[in-house]
């Protein structure tokens, strides 16, 4: 599992720097720019929101309630693979919030932070 900058580590590449990420994922790191949309939101993303549930995981379904977490980043996840996003955000626009390949997950929100709705997803993730 990787949190916030580790889930961004798992990725082919970021613009944050020149180096490759660790590719255990097909995905790309992107900085917030919101000039385009004209919207006057600040970067880095910082506080609580909703997420959305892309597709049912043992870690994260469908049928739970608890989807209000706590965000920290200036800097998100693009995924190739579209079966790949288990969760999306939106905050200025909609990115990816979770993914899931295989054994890895990664959650750009902070579930150490999150109160109980993240120590929830460490109880599944240590279930599953």
């Amino acid at each position: 599992m990787g949190i916030c900058l580790g889930m961004q580590l798992m990725c082919k590449s970021s613009e944050e720097g020149v180096a490759q990420g660790l590719n255990w994922i097909s995905a790309s790191v992107q900085r917030f720019n919101f000039e385009a949309q004209h919207l006057r939101l600040k970067v880095p993303h910082m506080g609580w929101n909703a997420v959305d549930v892309v597709k049912d995981d043992p870690v994260f379904d469908d049928r739970s309630i608890l989807r209000r977490f706590y965000f920290v980043h200036s800097y998100y996840v693009s995924c190739h693979d579209r079966d790949d996003v288990l969760l999306e955000c939106n905050y200025g626009q909609k990115f990816v919030a979770g993914f899931r390949s295989k054994n890895i997950w990664g959650f750009q929100f902070h579930p150490e932070k999150s109160h109980k709705f993240g120590m929830e997803i460490f109880k599944r993730f240590l279930e599953v």
